[in-house]
């Protein structure tokens, strides 16, 4: 859509007005492009100052809620914080502060040690921060981001809150030049995603609040003006990743790779780039304040083009340096690694790719000599979507999968209950279904763009042993031989490393500074380094196996709540659906043709002819006594065995990744901070663990085999689960949105 006037755009058209009856309208303009003309009502210098004032009141009220930081701080701003040592960050374009203050109390909150420097060049919104009460170590100040270049400064970590979408591409390049110069460490530049559920959900939201302040009006403006997560990726210089994350937001990343070439300051920024910043932050503010036309028509920017997709990139291409750079030799002259991971299942392999996107030096070690193509593990959920997302596979696991719309509890040939999960834009908030092996090989590919060459197949670890600084892993070459019975139940994440069995010949010994057992259940490292583990409820068996879809139950999964056990069915991709159902006993001889019987007589369902073998497992749920010892750290199956009913698993599995990742990259850099970061770690995944094994309890006792009263009982507790309002919390239990 064309704007003739930026001015007459944010005024002459209503966005979602009001009815005759009092009631929103839904008058939603194109958002196809970025309306990059239209003007916010804050931007004029003459505006209502009682609305600028309220408006920056307001601003702490409306990014508690949209903006995220919450969640960036602890998984972002947290690990790089000492309660010994003072890190700095750099908020710009901070309008009136609400993030930089909540930034400095949630420091505060959990005793770390953190400088912040806030800035914007509008006198008003610095005015009304200035205002506020103070606060220990937050400093405003009224300038630029090219004046802290000028002065050559440093801060650990640069951030900024809804100023990109003021920017056009140049000045977007430019903003990016500036931090690139001033961020020792990591860049966050977060923002809103033009988007209808975006527009429509902030319309719908805000209409019978703030009336008395510019919030309504120019936060629709600035959806307007927004980029998509495409556009912005289009247009950001390599060493930039952009994420999406709900609802509706975007995230700018930048981790900056430390060692020899990285620790002194950045060279000085020529004249070009630092007018280009000064032009971009003019006027900027936090949520959608000022970006006055003040950018000088003499201003050049050093880009070069992109003839590919007709954007502009910045010239300078950032350095890539791992944590420490090219690694250091040991006595007998072998490369010492950063991080070795031992397992190269999906969770080893996302956790090494997560490292590898943060420049540390990470290799892979795997008993397996080829992958299994046996599917186990199928459910992804959102959070695990994100960790998909920060390694840059999200979108072909997405188009490689099938979407689960929801779920419905059946019993005796009625429906009980449905449970919906939420329909958004944003296809990050999906839950998903996808063959482990699929998800593996996307897993393995990304990481060999990263890290050519540092997967090692066919490798046994017989030994680990600290030695100083070091742990050092000995290895040997494994040997496959068949397995004596034939292939037996391995589910979701079990075993996913160290599974195979035979002889091994003469190996090698490897060191690294950190060493990571993602080697399954059965964990070879773990049992070396002498970790019990508790063991929980457990002991139920089940019968699984994939069938071609009826299509009777599109799009959803399926749980039938039967007097002789739980069936539960879930959509694949390819026109096939996964069933599982419990059985007395663990039976190993069972065929696909057997569980479709067994399926039938509880259910009443005829199930295709398949050519899939069926798989009997036994579930066992045990949690490690402790997930981190010295520089080994346990992670996925290795640290906890959770039911794989439920797809808990490989997703508990990648949220300790998620977590882990960035605990590893600070422990790297400060090592004095080592043992707080990887304590924490500890803590919060063994929790994490604890609850999801009471999930798996639960989902297990509403799934056993009951008869008379108690069954009645269960199927009334089913119903009153599956209705609002409890169904939203359960919903977001069942996606792992809590963990």
């Amino acid at each position: 859509m064309h704007f003739p006037s930026a001015r007459r755009s944010s005024r002459s058209r209503p966005f979602l007005g009001v009815s005759s009856q009092g009631v929103p309208s839904l008058g939603v303009p194109s958002l196809r492009r970025r309306a990059s003309d239209a003007v916010e009502l804050m931007d004029d210098p003459d505006c209502d100052p009682v609305k600028l004032a309220s408006t920056y009141a307001n601003f702490r009220f409306v990014n508690g809620v949209v903006s995220g930081w919450r969640g960036m701080y602890r998984r972002d701003i947290r690990p790089l914080l000492s309660s010994t040592r003072e890190s700095t960050l750099l908020d710009v374009g901070c309008g009136g502060g609400d993030v930089a203050r909540a930034l400095a109390r949630w420091a505060a909150r959990d005793g770390l040690r953190l400088r912040i420097t806030a800035v914007d060049p509008d006198a008003r919104a610095h005015a009304y921060a200035m205002s506020l009460p103070p606060l220990p170590g937050l400093t405003f100040r009224r300038a630029l981001s090219s004046d802290f270049v000028a002065e050559r400064r440093r801060f650990d970590v640069v951030v900024s809150n809804h100023v990109l979408h003021h920017l056009t591409g140049e000045q977007l390049g430019g903003l990016l030049a500036d931090s690139e110069r001033l961020a020792a460490h990591r860049v966050l530049h977060a923002d809103i995603e033009r988007s209808r559920f975006a527009y429509l959900g902030f319309g719908l939201g805000t209409w019978p609040l703030f009336r008395r302040s510019f919030i309504r009006d120019d936060g629709l403006t600035s959806i307007r003006r927004s980029f998509t997560a495409a556009e912005l990726r289009e247009v950001v210089p390599p060493g930039w990743q952009v994420t999406r994350e709900h609802p509706s937001r975007l995230v700018l990343r930048r981790v900056v790779p430390t060692g020899p070439a990285s620790a002194g300051l950045a060279p000085a920024v020529s004249a070009s780039v630092s007018a280009s910043a000064v032009s971009v932050l003019a006027g900027t503010a936090s949520a959608g304040s000022v970006l006055a036309d003040t950018v000088p028509a003499s201003v050049s920017f050093p880009v070069k083009s992109d003839r590919r997709n007709g954007h502009s990139r910045p010239e300078r291409e950032p350095e890539r340096v791992h944590v420490h750079e090219r690694g250091q030799a040991n006595d007998s002259g072998a490369r010492v690694r950063d991080v070795i991971v031992v397992g190269g299942g999906p969770v080893g392999i996302l956790l090494a790719g997560l490292l590898a996107v943060r420049g540390v030096d990470v290799e892979v070690v795997e008993q397996r000599a080829k992958p299994s193509l046996r599917s186990r593990a199928i459910g992804i959920h959102p959070p695990s979507l994100r960790a998909l997302e920060q390694l840059g596979v999200a979108e072909e696991v997405l188009a490689r999968a099938v979407r689960i719309r929801g779920g419905v509890v059946r019993s005796d040939g009625r429906t009980l209950g449905r449970l919906a999960f939420t329909e958004t834009v944003d296809r990050m908030q999906s839950v998903i279904s996808l063959p482990q092996f699929e998800t593996e090989a996307v897993l393995r590919a990304r990481f060999a763009e990263l890290a050519p060459g540092r997967l090692r197949g066919g490798v046994t670890v017989t030994g680990v042993s600290e030695r100083g600084g070091r742990v050092a892993v000995e290895t040997a070459k494994t040997v496959e031989t068949a397995k004596p019975g034939g292939t037996h139940g391995t589910v979701e994440g079990i075993g996913t490393g160290g599974t195979g069995e035979g002889g091994v010949s003469a190996g090698e010994t490897l060191e690294a500074r950190y060493v990571v057992a993602a080697d399954g259940a059965r964990s070879l490292v773990r049992d070396l380094l002498g970790i019990r583990c508790t063991a929980r409820t457990g002991g139920e068996t089940y019968l699984m196996s994939d069938y071609p879809d009826t299509g009777e139950h599109l799009g959803e999964a399926v749980l039938f709540f039967e007097r002789g056990g739980v069936v539960e069915s879930f959509p694949l991709p390819g026109g096939r659906r996964r069933w599982v159902a419990m059985t007395p006993t663990l039976q190993t001889d069972a065929t696909s043709d057997d569980l479709a019987a067994l399926i039938r007589a509880r259910t009443g369902t005829q199930l295709p002819p398949t050519t899939a073998e069926a798989s009997a497992f036994s579930v066992q749920q045990r949690l490690a006594t402790r997930l981190v010892a010295g520089r080994v750290v346990l992670i996925g199956d290795a640290a906890h065995q959770i039911s794989p009913i439920g797809g808990q698993g490989m997703n508990l599995g990648w949220l300790d990744a998620l977590q882990l990742a960035p605990a590893l990259e600070r422990a790297l850099r400060d090592p004095e901070a080592a043992s707080g970061v990887l304590g924490d770690y500890d803590r919060r995944r063994r929790r994490s663990a604890r609850m999801a094994a009471r999930q798996a309890d639960f989902n297990m006792a509403m799934g056993g085999p009951v008869q008379g009263l108690r069954l009645r009982a269960r199927n009334g507790l089913v119903r009153a689960l599956a209705a609002p309002p409890a169904s939203a919390v359960l919903a977001r239990a069942f996606t792992m949105r809590w963990l």
